[in-house]
C-alpha cells in the first residue's frame, strides 16, 4: 500500500516513544519505572518534531522496541488524544522502512531549551505517559 503511514493520526489512537535503556537519566526505576522529561529530548536529527511510532503499525510493542540499541529499550504508551488536548501535535512523518514513523510536532533540536519545550517534555513524562513496558532486549538484525 502506497499511502500506508499518510493518514491522518487518530484522536484515540495510541503512539510509542522508545527509551534507550543505557540511557540513566531517561527513566526513573523508582515509579516501576517512568520516563524523566530527558526521554522526550530531541536528537539532532529531529528537525521537524521529535520521533513517535504509531501503535497501529505494530503487531506487538515489543516490535516497537525494536531499534539501534544493543543494550534494548523500555516503550512509553501515549494517547494522542491526551497530547492534543494539552495543545501537542502528532503527525504522520512514515519513513521508507517504517511506515508507523510519526513525529511529535514543535519539539525540535532547535527549540529543545525553550520554556515551552520544557513544559512538554515534564507533561509528557509525567502526566501524558500512560505506562511503561519493557525492557525489551534489541534486534541486532
Amino acid at each position: 500500500m502506497a499511502d500506508a503511514g499518510y493518514e491522518p493520526v487518530e484522536f484515540e489512537s495510541l503512539c510509542y516513544r522508545r527509551i534507550p535503556v543505557k540511557e540513566k537519566d531517561w527513566y526513573d526505576h523508582n515509579i516501576s519505572p517512568a520516563p524523566t522529561p530527558s526521554a522526550f529530548q530531541p536528537r539532532r536529527d529531529d528537525t521537524t518534531g521529535l520521533s513517535v511510532l504509531r501503535a497501529k503499525y505494530f503487531e506487538d510493542i515489543e516490535k516497537a522496541a525494536q531499534g539501534k540499541s544493543p543494550y534494548g529499550y523500555y516503550v512509553a504508551v501515549l494517547r494522542v488524544g491526551d497530547l492534543r488536548s494539552n495543545g501537542i501535535d502528532v503527525v504522520p512523518k512514515p519513513l521508507e522502512n517504517n511506515p508507523g514513523h510519526a513525529e511529535i510536532l514543535g519539539i525540535t533540536y532547535q527549540n529543545k531549551n525553550t520554556d515551552q519545550i520544557k513544559e512538554w517534555k515534564n507533561l509528557l513524562a509525567h502526566k501524558l505517559t500512560l505506562r511503561v513496558e519493557g525492557p525489551f532486549a534489541s534486534s541486532t538484525t
